[in-house]
């Protein structure tokens, strides 16, 4: 078609009629298909740029947890977000850092006061792995800031129930003297739950 239309302007061009007509539609098809190139061309950069420029789960992690260290713990969220919600898109973390990942997303959030947020992260950590201790303890410390003394001790539960299962290096935190559950301290049924639990094998 593009080649008719070359001829066409060519053979108009020797008869000296509709000249400009022709330059026209010939100019103005080229220029709409160069347009439409460049278009895609520059889809395509972009496309390749993005796909370069997406850091991994473990890139994430690692900028999150520099921030966490410094205490920057509302900066530490953005990037520890975005680290897992590559991760529940397509699991790729090796498993301590994946538990790290939650671990410290969720204690970020309740740092900064975001108690829900923290209640969702450490829920979904507690949904893929069931067995590890710390998830349904940082619930408990979640309900002992709110003086929720039903759901603090609800959570312990099971956070002694696995203790056993922490990761290589992790101590096992002391409910009795754990800042998060200070509203409990003189209370008799908070004494009597831990001690039933830490009676319990």
């Amino acid at each position: 078609m593009l080649g008719r239309s070359v001829e066409a302007v060519q053979t108009r061009n020797f008869t000296g009629s509709g000249l400009g007509c022709y330059n026209l539609e010939v100019n103005s098809f080229t220029d709409t298909h160069m347009k439409n190139l460049l278009l895609l061309l520059a889809c395509f950069l972009l496309f390749v740029s993005f796909a370069y420029a997406q850091k991994s789960s473990m890139e994430y992690l690692q900028d999150g947890s520099a921030l966490y260290m410094n205490r920057d713990y509302k900066g530490a969220i953005k990037p520890y977000q975005k680290a897992l919600d590559l991760e529940k898109k397509e699991r790729k973390l090796e498993r301590q850092w994946w538990i790290a990942l939650v671990d410290n997303l969720g204690m970020a959030y309740g740092m900064t006061g975001d108690i829900k947020s923290s209640f969702a992260v450490f829920e979904y950590g507690v949904s893929v792995e069931p067995t590890y201790p710390l998830f349904y303890y940082n619930m408990a410390c979640g309900y002992g800031e709110l003086g929720d003394e039903e759901n603090a001790i609800k959570w312990l539960r099971p956070a002694y129930k696995y203790k056993a299962n922490m990761i290589a290096g992790e101590r096992f935190p002391n409910a009795e003297t754990d800042s998060s559950f200070a509203k409990f301290r003189d209370s008799e049924k908070f004494k009597q739950a831990l001690a039933e639990m830490k009676s319990e094998k």
